[in-house]
């Protein structure tokens, strides 16, 4: 019986003493794997390199100057083509600045066309009446009684957080960047003139298919931002595509806007055995003083001004700097 117990103690003596050295060895062997990799990161060919080599920076320390055309958005009565200028120094290839400056041209819209060949039930051309007088002078003066934009200057700065290249067909391959811009400056804008009572004009000379509409100049302050990218065609020419908003309040219509809501015109039906027609009544009802009979800046009203922007930019000097 002593023989068995101690060979079986033998025995588990043997296999706890093989345990901890098969456990030994594959922890050594673990620590060992470690260190070599620890080795390769730390002293490897790798060691201490750039995420990208010989990257090319097409923006750092270079101006960037160039023709633009644009088209605003979303137009109610008068379509805007810009025609502009951009200059932008880079600071670094993720920082610029600069300046950028348009020319409009004006077009009248389809509904500002609609509107000046408008005519009434009897064929001729409409004219204002009391109830909607100033807000309208005519069919014959509507076009020229509408807001134009004539030119806007911006300066902004430009955030660069996106670039990499674009493949066609895995053969034409393009540089391309991303980048929002933010900026303020000026714009000015051709507006009805501001007039009240009999300073807008005789209601019946216009009734009669007369009167004349005039506009001013006006100039504003105004915030600009939006998102572009530009594509490099080689390491001097590119192309610049921009959505940009430039919101300022102005009146677009050159209608009368301001004034308490609660006023209203009746329109009365006459008796079935009258030979006139259904009238508007021409006295005003409610507490409002809406419209107030005037045209001034109380009448403007916010837009986003939007427009869509394409350009083609020349960087100076030709040749980018390249990193490492």
């Amino acid at each position: 019986m002593h023989n068995t117990m101690r060979k079986g103690f033998g025995n588990m003596t043997r296999f706890t003493l093989a345990f901890v050295f098969a456990l030994g060895a594959l922890l050594g062997t673990t620590g060992t794997s470690t260190v070599c990799a620890q080795e390769i990161l730390l002293e490897g060919p790798l060691a201490g390199a750039p995420a990208v080599r010989q990257k090319i920076q097409y923006r750092k320390l270079r101006f960037s100057v160039g023709p633009q055309f644009g088209y605003t958005l979303l137009n109610d009565y008068m379509h805007s083509f810009l025609l502009g200028a951009k200059a932008e120094f880079n600071i670094t290839d993720w920082l610029g600045v600069g300046v950028v400056g348009f020319f409009a041209f004006n077009a009248p819209t389809h509904l500002t066309k609609h509107i000046s060949d408008s005519n009434n039930l009897a064929g001729d051309s409409t004219v204002p009446s009391d109830s909607n007088w100033p807000s309208y002078t005519g069919s014959h003066n509507f076009e020229n009684q509408v807001a134009r934009l004539k030119s806007m200057i911006i300066g902004q700065v430009a955030l660069v957080p996106l670039r990499g290249k674009l493949a066609a067909f895995e053969k034409l391959f393009v540089a391309v960047d991303g980048y929002l811009f933010l900026g303020g400056g000026v714009v000015m804008f051709q507006e009805r003139t501001h007039c009240s009572g009999n300073g807008c004009g005789d209601i019946e000379d216009f009734q009669a298919g007369g009167g004349t509409v005039t506009r001013e100049l006006i100039t504003k302050g105004v915030v600009s931002f939006g998102i572009g990218f530009t594509v490099y065609f080689n390491k001097f020419i590119g192309m610049n595509f921009e959505y940009r908003l430039a919101p300022f309040k102005w009146n677009a219509a050159g209608t009368d806007e301001a004034g308490q809501a609660g006023t209203q015109w009746v329109l009365h039906e006459n008796p079935p055995d009258s030979d006139e027609p259904i009238i508007w009544d021409t006295t005003a009802e409610g507490s409002g003083d809406y419209p107030d009979g005037r045209i001034t800046k109380k009448d403007q009203t916010w837009n986003a001004n939007q427009s869509i922007i394409i350009g083609v930019v020349f960087n100076l000097p030709k040749n980018p700097k390249i990193t490492e």
